[in-house]
C-alpha cells in the first residue's frame, strides 16, 4: 500500500479481534438498530460540540437521531400490539403481522406516534402511561413538521419529478445545540426508557399467563 493510498484509510484496530463486527440473527431487530443509529448521532453530535462548529455535521446528525426515533416507535408498536392480544383485545386481526407490517411501512413520526399511543391506550397501565408523555409529544411533533417523510434530513433534494424541491431553499443560522440536545433526550427516552418500561410490562405479562397456565386456569 503506498503513502497516499494508506493515508485514505482508517486507522486498524489495536487488536485484531476488533476487526470483526457481528450482526443478524433473531436477537437483531428495530430496537437493536436504533440504538446503534443513537449511538452513532450522540459521538457525532459530542465531536460537533468538542471541536467547533462543522456545518457539513448537524443534518446527518439529525438523521441518525430521527431514525432512531423512528426504530424505537415502530418496536414499541410491535410491543404494544402483542400485549393488547395478551390482554384479550378482540380486534386480533388489525393487530395481526402482516396489518402491523403494513401499518408500520412509513417513516412519518406524526403516525407512528398516534398508532402508538392507541395501543398503548388498550394496555393495563396507569392512566399517565396510556400516553406518550406531553413534552416528548412535543417534541415528536416538531420532528414531524421539520421532516415529515424522513427525505429531508437525508438529501438535499426532496420528491420526485416536478413536484421535486431543494430540502432547505433558504440559508438559516439555527441555534443547533438546543434542538440536537432536545432530540439527544427524546431519542435515549425512547430507545431506553420508554422500551425498557414496556419490555418489563410484556415480561411480567407473560410470566404471569405461564403461572395461570401451570396453575390450571
Amino acid at each position: 500500500m503506498d503513502e497516499a493510498e494508506d493515508r485514505l484509510s482508517l486507522p486498524r484496530p489495536r487488536w485484531s479481534s476488533h476487526e470483526i463486527a457481528v450482526w443478524g440473527g433473531a436477537r437483531e431487530d428495530d430496537l437493536a438498530i436504533a440504538h446503534g443509529y443513537l449511538k452513532v448521532a450522540e459521538i457525532a453530535a459530542r465531536h460537533w460540540i468538542a471541536r467547533g462548529p462543522n456545518d457539513y455535521l448537524p443534518i446527518p446528525i439529525l438523521y441518525n437521531y430521527r431514525h432512531s426515533i423512528e426504530l424505537s416507535l415502530k418496536w414499541l408498536i410491535r410491543t404494544a400490539a402483542r400485549c393488547a392480544l395478551r390482554n384479550g383485545y378482540c380486534g386480533a386481526e388489525e393487530l395481526s403481522p402482516a396489518k402491523l407490517d403494513e401499518r408500520l411501512r412509513t417513516h412519518n413520526i406524526r403516525k407512528l406516534a398516534d398508532c402508538l399511543n392507541r395501543y398503548l391506550a388498550l394496555l393495563d397501565l396507569p392512566t399517565s402511561e396510556q400516553r406518550i408523555d406531553p413534552e416528548s409529544w412535543k417534541q415528536l411533533n416538531w420532528l414531524d413538521s421539520e421532516d415529515a417523510t424522513g427525505e429531508t434530513f437525508r438529501y438535499a433534494v426532496v420528491g420526485h419529478g416536478p413536484k421535486s424541491a431543494q430540502a432547505r431553499p433558504m440559508q438559516q443560522n439555527v441555534n443547533f445545540y438546543e434542538q440536537v440536545n432536545e432530540l439527544h433526550k427524546l431519542a435515549h427516552l425512547l430507545c431506553g426508557g420508554y422500551t425498557s418500561h414496556l419490555g418489563v410490562y410484556e415480561n411480567y405479562q407473560m410470566e404471569f399467563i405461564e403461572e395461570m397456565r401451570a396453575a390450571g386456569y
